[in-house]
């Protein structure tokens, strides 16, 4: 018996990989065979035999493993192909569709509502019971479980199952706190429902945040009875051999914690990588800092390792849904060898995935059916590849590589076959390195500190490609077997497990025995289920983290400690440790009192060194020479628009240490590729590594060098130029997220960057944002100087021509100079908590002018040279009640329009100015084209009519009427389309007038169109000169100075209603019903039995219309990318506790599809204070279209418990209130409004009728009713 050999095996979508690893001797045998879909364990079982048989003729005798360790995809197909258990799903009382309504968020921009599928929930509404009870955020119990009342649910429920459910998830409100009742529930489900798998969240993830806890439970309940199926049968198969499981962390679990934890499976597969080249890399060089790139057939992962060690994540996304689980963090791009290259009908770009050719039917070059051109066909095109792979064994097409990139994009974009090929390699390339670089900037690390680590199928293809991007150091590394490094990985790493709690205290409350016993409890839990696991405790190595934030801070930072130190130190620790990681991260510390939110204990095992793979000095004996050593050419190779002649293909496993390759040249294994570029040399290190350098870096000091692309126009730089617009939109994005403290802006997402043209004749046009451009509204009011150094701000709408348009929005605006040039513009509109006013949140309903809005900050200069105005920024703090919310906000801003001018100036640099301004207006133009080509096709010539209505401002006052008429008209040779809202009711003297920003109406128009019929184009300001827009002064829409703004909010949102009902009444596509189109605002303040201010403010969501191609999601935003504030987190913070939260059964109008329902939340108050309410569509209702019906309307009711307990006064609420007073013990009922029906109701699929009957008229709901 051999125990030095450890057997790794991950299985992928192609292929199975297997390694066999000495970890005495180093040596190693790979195996890759074909991945069997319909039972993966027929595959490992394969892959194994393949090992066996190698080893045996090795060895010369019966060898035994005794251990498999295995990445498996088993619980992430479940997910994503729906193959999971039906579970049943326990809530607590009043969160019943907790899965339906998620976060409220929509993906996609601004209109993406529109043409969104909102997926199933892994457990449906008609399994979901109610459990009546609850328990407070401090863990005090509020309503004991009612055992009777959920026996009698359980039971009614049981009659109404059609099949018999197969797992069950118990999750209630705050168990985290207090898992008494998950306990208590879980004895009564027992008893009920005997010999199912239970999921308890308190054990799969006791933390805060109640939907990602419910969630990443039912997703544990989902997949468990195929993980623990799966499993068994490949024991079974294996027969003594012990299985361990790859985690999502990189550690591995043993067969039966797998099973009990298995949604900490989910990135198994990618974690593999990652490991093995922490084993390979960052244990046997001097290399510690890394990113690492796995470049698979249909995406690519990346990865940020620091000093050795990966960065874990709390959240993965598995499809549409974010798990919580301890997660290596591993991004996936759409892009790998097997993407898919389109050209768009209407734009005419190029695009590279997220649609892959997958295994079948492959790229062209396969010759198994595929026609459409992929990543690997444009290698194969180019003469990147050999001719065969796998060996020799697999022959490529290169006539089929040839014929799909001529048919599909040479000819429509008008390029050469070799253009088109390296166009669309470089935009998968671009992509690639967008996801690299967010990976960094979002921890605030700086690429220039790591090397590249490429591995997978086609990861050293472009691995030089992408380090010149990226500005890496030097050199970047491809490891040894790169195309089965994920097993390698699986074979090397080691035992791990993480426990956690909630704990939601300041440090000034908690004392150090306190914390030193909570981490001692969970270092007796965790060190239990490692020694169950066969890890003795003398062999596992423990390690401490503490969530920390400041108080009121949205998002908490994992902080290392050891209780040692903590012994010895005390609390200053820690606090010292978060305000240095604060710092680091978010590039400043507030020095306010710091909250602890979470404990974390992880255990792991510790193994000994393992050895670097060996040379095999048989197979390269010191005599062989670079000539020796060429197993054949590629006649022909593109790269760079050049073309190199008997370009030489070297077999890696003949290559020894100390060789060097110049390049151009191949390097060829059995399970990879990697091109070494014109201008790059690869050197072969002591563990079998290729170091790819640039020729001219000394071996002493190799650093990136500045590599300048010398371009001309053409489409595939402009394509490269949008992309390169996008990655830093993306970045802006992360960086305001790490920065900005208000939920509003970190958990809301209530912000808008963008980027414009700096000079020329489309000067100031938006090509990079979704919310129109600011720019014109600033150029058209500054009459002053602007320098290189410069950041303007304002939030006062008059002062910008309504670029923005109410006091809550402060706008930063960044000129970007490139070697004296302006050469952008960058901006910044965000949401801020508090400016002032007499109402807290500064939107009062009761405001007669903008001065009793809030503070106004006029157009100026917040930098001037680089150097800050610090009055401004005092001026802006020292008038909001949130104060520490206004600071971190603003620096978010700034600080994210000076990442977006970098990544500008960098784009300047490696394509030039001229080649980077004249993409832009091509990139313009194109827009223009697209959006022309539709207003043809879809605007008819003869006037269209439509009008819709807010229904009053709150002081008696209404309905308002929008009125527009939409028409076609020819403006020098070209149709352009214009909207009139003559007829629109005058500006009101209260505070719902709107100071709609011409800009940004075209913007909807631009995006209303593309979505329906182009969603992935980039929207940009291109189209403007075809769109008119004439809004009489002095009306709702265009108030004359000094009308209040603060509550525009309403009329934005219908303005939705109003272009939709335009656009679809000659164009079925468009037509959507009415619905919840503004975003009620719901503000709670006060101050509390301590003496502390708390403010609330909070944006509702509601029915979205019905839609021409189905229902309506229930409780959802129609804004971009905003989404609800966890209600955990709100009673945390705030001195209140919501009841319920759940959508309002048969709110959405009835129709062939229906719209969606609206959203009920009782907020119970546990302070006095003052309320503020912001709400339309409580008197007109939304309209449905076709025979669909209306949805219904909104209510808010008061009900005075403080008054009396028993039997309460409920007083109906206006939609539109300040300084409503609520008295602790207050119940508000908070309903918004559903959105209208589409088509007929009577042609509505019969099932879905019953099922909605069902799900809406379930058995809680008939108990109910008879108590």
């Amino acid at each position: 018996m051999i125990s030095s050999w450890k057997l790794g095996v991950d299985v992928g979508g192609t292929f199975t990989d297997a390694v066999l690893y000495n970890s005495k001797s180093g040596e190693i045998i790979r195996a890759k065979v074909p991945s069997t879909p319909y039972d993966q364990s027929e595959g490992v079982i394969n892959a194994v035999a393949v090992l066996w048989e190698q080893l045996r003729q090795q060895e010369n005798g019966d060898v035994q493993v005794l251990t498999i360790n295995h990445g498996t995809t088993v619980a992430t197909n479940a997910i994503l192909e729906g193959k999971g258990a039906r579970v049943v799903l326990l809530v607590t009382e009043g969160y019943k569709d907790i899965l339906q309504v998620k976060r409220s968020a929509v993906p996609g921009g601004l209109g993406g509502w529109i043409v969104w599928p909102k997926p199933k929930p892994l457990a449906s509404l008609d399994m979901t019971i109610e459990v009546p009870e609850r328990i407070s955020t401090s863990g005090k119990i509020v309503r004991p479980v009612d055992e009777k009342l959920l026996r009698s649910r359980i039971s009614a429920m049981k009659a109404l199952w059609s099949f018999p459910p197969e797992s069950v998830t118990i999750c209630l409100i705050n168990s985290f706190a207090n898992p008494a009742h998950e306990r208590e529930v879980a004895r009564i489900i027992q008893e009920e429902l005997p010999g199912l798998p239970l999921s308890l969240s308190v054990d799969v993830l006791p933390e805060i945040m109640e939907y990602e806890r419910t969630v990443t439970t039912v997703a544990n309940a989902y997949v468990k009875p195929v993980v623990t199926k799966y499993l068994a049968n490949l024991a079974k198969k294996l027969g003594d051999m012990q299985i361990r499981v790859l985690r999502s962390d990189g550690g591995l679990a043993s067969m039966y914690v797998a099973q009990e934890h298995c949604v900490n499976l989910l990135y198994s597969g990618p974690a593999g990588g990652v490991t093995g080249v922490i084993t390979q890399v960052a244990g046997r060089t001097s290399f510690k800092n890394l990113l690492t790139f796995d470049m698979g057939g249909t995406s690519t992962d990346v990865c940020l390792v620091e000093n050795g060690l990966p960065v874990v994540r709390r959240e993965s996304v598995i499809g549409d849904l974010t798990i919580r689980t301890p997660s290596l963090d591993v991004r996936t791009v759409g892009a790998g060898g097997g993407s898919i290259a389109t050209v768009a009908e209407f734009t005419g770009a190029l695009r590279v995935g997220p649609e892959s050719a997958g295994a079948t039917p492959g790229p062209a070059c396969y010759s198994k059916g595929g026609a459409l051109p992929t990543v690997t066909d444009a290698f194969a095109v180019l003469g990147w590849l050999p001719p065969a792979l796998l060996g020799g064994s697999f022959q490529l097409n290169i006539d089929e590589a040839m014929k799909a990139v001529h048919a599909h994009v040479a000819t429509p974009m008008n390029l050469s076959i070799f253009e088109a090929a390296e166009g669309i390699i470089r935009i998968a390339v671009e992509k690639m390195y967008g996801s690299l670089r967010s990976v960094g900037v979002e921890k605030g690390k700086d690429p220039r500190q790591f090397h590249l680590v490429s591995f997978g199928g086609a990861g050293g293809l472009v691995a030089c490609q992408l380090s010149m991007l990226c500005g890496t150091s030097y050199p970047t590394i491809v490891p040894p077997s790169p195309g089965v490094l994920c097993a390698f990985g699986d074979a090397c790493t080691n035992i791990k497990h993480e426990v956690s709690c909630t704990v939601i205290r300041r440090l000034s409350q908690l004392s150090v025995e306190e914390i030193v016993k909570f981490c001692l409890d969970l270092r007796l839990q965790v060190t239990d289920i490692m020694t169950n696991q066969g890890v003795h405790a003398s062999a596992q190595d423990v390690n401490y983290l503490v969530d920390l934030r400041y108080v009121g801070q949205a998002t908490s930072l994992p902080v290392p400690f050891n209780l040692g130190d903590l012994s010895l130190l005390k609390m200053a620790h820690l606090k010292q440790k978060f305000e240095m990681a604060h710092k680091e991260i978010f590039s400043f510390f507030l020095g306010g009192e710091i909250e602890m939110t979470g404990l974390r204990v992880i255990a792991q095992e510790r193994l000994s060194e393992s050895k670097p793979v060996p040379h095999s000095v048989e197979n390269t004996p010191e005599s062989h020479t670079s000539q020796s050593l060429q197993s054949s050419v590629v006649k022909k190779l593109f790269y760079g628009s050049r073309e190199y002649a008997d370009v030489p293909i070297y077999e890696r496993i003949l290559l020894r240490c100390g060789q060097i390759l110049k390049g151009p040249c191949i390097i060829t294994e059995v399970d990879s590729n990697t091109l070494v570029i014109p201008g790059f040399c690869a050197e072969i290190d002591q563990v079998r590594n290729i170091l790819l350098w640039p020729e001219a870096s000394s071996t002493s000091t190799r650093v990136a060098e500045n590599v300048s692309e010398t371009l001309e126009i053409n489409p595939i730089v402009v394509q490269l130029i949008e992309a390169g617009l996008q990655n830093a939109r993306v970045e802006m994005d992360t960086l305001i997220q790490r920065v900005a403290m208000s939920p509003a802006m970190r958990e809301q997402l209530d912000y808008f960057p963008m980027i414009a043209v700096g000079e020329g004749i489309n000067v100031g046009k938006m090509v990079c944002g979704q919310f129109g451009s600011f720019i014109p509204g600033f150029l058209s009011s500054w009459d002053e100087t602007i320098e290189e150094g410069d950041i303007f701000v304002t939030n006062d709408p008059y002062s910008v021509n309504n670029a923005i348009s109410h006091l809550n929005d402060f706008l930063v605006v960044t000129p970007v100079f490139h070697e004296t040039r302006l050469v952008a513009w960058v901006a910044n509109l965000g949401h801020f908590t508090d400016i002032g006013s007499i109402v807290p949140g500064s939107m009062p309903n009761c405001a007669t002018s903008i001065f009793e809005d809030g503070v106004q900050i006029p157009l100026c200069k917040l930098y001037a040279h680089g150097a800050a105005n610090l009055a401004i920024f005092k001026i802006i703090e020292r008038n909001s009640r949130k104060p520490e919310f206004a600071r971190s906000d603003m620096q978010a801003l700034v600080a994210a329009t000076k990442i977006g001018a970098r990544r500008v100036i960098e784009m300047c640099k490696r394509f030039g100015t001229d080649i980077y301004e004249k993409a832009l207006d091509a990139l313009l133009e194109r827009n223009k084209t697209a959006i022309g080509k539709l207003i043809k096709l879809t605007v008819p010539m003869e006037p269209v009519y439509f009008e819709d209505f807010i229904d009053d401002d709150g002081f008696g006052y209404g309905p308002w009427k929008i009125s527009c008429t939409m028409s076609k008209e020819i403006d020098n040779d070209a149709e352009v389309v214009v909207f009139d809202f003559e007829g629109t009711d005058p500006q009101s003297d209260r505070s719902i007038n709107l100071a709609l920003s011409h800009e940004m109406l075209k913007m909807f128009i631009a995006i209303y169109l593309l979505t329906v019929f182009d969603p992935a184009t980039v929207v940009n300001d291109g189209s403007f000169d075809l769109i008119k827009v004439r809004i009489p002064e002095g009306t709702i829409l265009n108030p004359i100075r000094p009308a209040a703004l603060s509550c525009r909010t309403h009329l934005l949102g219908r303005l939705f209603d109003v272009i939709g009902a335009l656009f679809g009444q000659n164009q079925p596509e468009f037509l959507s019903a009415a619905g919840y189109s503004d975003s009620p605002h719901f503000f709670f303040s006060g101050w509390d039995k301590e003496g502390e201010w708390f403010q609330l403010y909070q944006v509702g969501f509601g029915g979205i219309p019905a839609r021409p191609h189905g229902d309506g999601p229930d409780g959802h935003s129609l804004w971009p990318s905003m989404r609800a504030v966890p209600n955990e987190f709100l009673e945390s913070t705030l001195p209140l506790r919501i009841d319920r939260y759940e959508t309002v059964p048969d709110s959405g109008g009835e129709g062939l599809y229906r719209g969606g329902n609206a959203i009920r939340i009782d907020y119970t108050f546990l302070e006095s204070g003052t309320i503020s309410l912001h709400d339309d569509r409580w008197y007109t209702k939304p309209w449905g279209v076709h025979g669909g019906g209306v949805g219904m309307r909104s209510r808010k009711t008061l009900i005075k418990y403080s008054v009396d307990s028993l039997y309460p006064t409920r007083v109906v609420l206006g939609a539109k209130e300040d300084f409503v007073e609520v008295a602790e013990g207050d119940t508000l009922e908070w309903i918004t409004w559903g959105g209208g029906g589409w088509g007929n109701p009577l042609e509505r699929d019969a099932e879905l009728v019953a099922e909605e009957d069902e799900d809406e008229t379930g058995p809680d709901r008939e108990i109910e009713k008879s108590i």
